[in-house]
């Protein structure tokens, strides 16, 4: 079976070729009992057998594509990790997309810790996806803890853009094309300070907030008319404004992601695994002598903003058109010269949903999700929730210093969030 490569399939792939990251998504879940190995492998092999793009290795060249591979090479999907250790290395590494199968699975079983990792190749689906992909796993295990003979429903819909273009018109989508062209393939000018030196590394960092603090901060951002992510996004600002020492009226460029899949309906939620993100930018000047409050303000507004028309149809409309007109191989070679990646940005992947993460009887008591690993300069904060807590992620291809460094910064930006909600009590 084969599987033409789609756009933000080729797009995703660029990213890492052109050095931007290495295009793979992660989560953990972490358990106080332990899952049942054999059904959770059991669980994975259903998973390829109902998407079988996953089941596929990648072949570049002239006519990208995807195809299936034996049957034989699918129990690569999992493996097992008998020490803490074993689990933290197979987090970061990649999924080899020219071999196959484009998700892998791993079960930290120890006497006392019990945990599952997944990492699925970005170029498959992105953040969102890949949430709908984790339930679905969760669902399958759940059904064959009740019947050996359970099997899903496959799920092999369209993984093109056309569904999201379709619901525009010409003169939205030309708009969009003319108006909104900052919104992405934008650098920006500051970098965050990353180790020149030492030796470099894949690393997942996390620094999680505690409920208490969240419900602090989820009754701040109420009574501001705010939303947590813009609370996030104003405190990741103002520590960059600190770290980067810029000047004052100097101006910072983050984008953000963009869900085009609310274009859909939810009827249409997972049919398929795809890419259906965007980016959008946001643009915040520093101003030394302004509080965390009139920061908020300001962020929202922009935010707010970006959300009215056609948020994120940019991107779609342009690559689109390039991949329409100019065919998979002229539109590589082009983007991968005229590419732009930003230096700095931020994505929220959302709230995870306890329920629909447990397998069998077996609920997690903590989880997150995170994105690709970023490259030097390349340098992107995440953020997921579960269970009323706020986990924050940094992925980055770095040293030694480089950890402490950004520990260091995930630190600030929740004591940034603490000062804030303290001082308005």
């Amino acid at each position: 079976m084969e599987f033409a490569a789609e756009v933000f399939d080729q797009v995703q792939r660029l990213f890492d070729l052109n050095g931007f990251n290495d295009h793979q998504l992660h989560c953990v879940l972490r358990f106080a009992a332990r899952p049942d190995a054999a059904v959770l492998k059991k669980a994975v092999i259903a998973t390829l057998e109902a998407i079988p793009i996953l089941g596929t290795r990648y072949v570049a060249g002239d006519r990208p594509r995807w195809e299936s591979i034996e049957a034989v090479g699918l129990d690569r999907a999992f493996a097992k990790a008998g020490t803490e250790a074993e689990f933290e290395e197979f987090l970061p590494s990649r999924v080899d997309e020219g071999q196959g199968p484009q998700v892998r699975v791993c079960l930290l079983d120890t006497p006392s810790t019990f945990a599952v990792a997944i990492k699925l190749n970005h170029m498959i689906c992105d953040a969102a996806g890949f949430k709908e992909y984790l339930y679905f796993l969760c669902r399958i295990y759940t059904g064959l803890t009740a019947d050996s003979a359970f099997r899903p429903s496959a799920i092999n819909g369209d993984r093109s853009v056309r569904g999201v273009l379709k619901r525009f018109g010409v003169g939205v989508k030309v708009k969009a094309l003319l108006q909104r062209d900052k919104d992405n393939n934008w650098t920006g000018v500051e970098r965050f300070p990353l180790d020149e030196d030492g030796k470099v590394r894949p690393f997942i960092l996390t620094h999680k907030l505690a409920r208490a603090r969240v419900a602090t901060l989820r009754d701040y951002c109420r009574a501001n008319g705010a939303t947590l992510n813009d609370a996030v996004l104003t405190a990741f600002y103002r520590c960059l404004f600190r770290r980067l020492r810029l000047r004052p009226g100097a101006e910072l460029w983050i984008p953000i992601m963009v869900d085009m899949r609310r274009h859909l309906g939810e009827a249409e939620r997972f049919t398929s695994l795809t890419n259906l993100s965007s980016m959008v930018g946001t643009q915040v000047a520093y101003l030394p002598d302004e509080g965390f409050a009139g920061a908020l303000g300001r962020v929202k507004a922009i935010v707010d903003e970006k959300k009215v028309g056609g948020i994120g149809l940019n991107a779609f409309v342009k690559l689109d058109l390039a991949f329409r007109l100019l065919g998979d191989k002229r539109a590589n070679q082009t983007l991968r010269t005229k590419l732009k990646n930003p230096l700095i940005c931020m994505t929220n992947i959302g709230a995870l949903d306890a329920d629909r993460l447990a397998l069998g009887e077996v609920r997690p008591h903590d989880a997150f999700m995170c994105g690709s690993v970023k490259y030097k300069p390349y340098f992107q904060l995440a953020m997921s929730s579960f269970a009323g807590e706020i986990t924050l992620s940094v992925n980055e291809y770095g040293s030694d210093a480089d950890r402490e460094n950004i520990l260091a910064f995930l630190a600030e930006i929740e004591a940034e969030l603490t000062t804030s909600t303290r001082s308005s009590a």
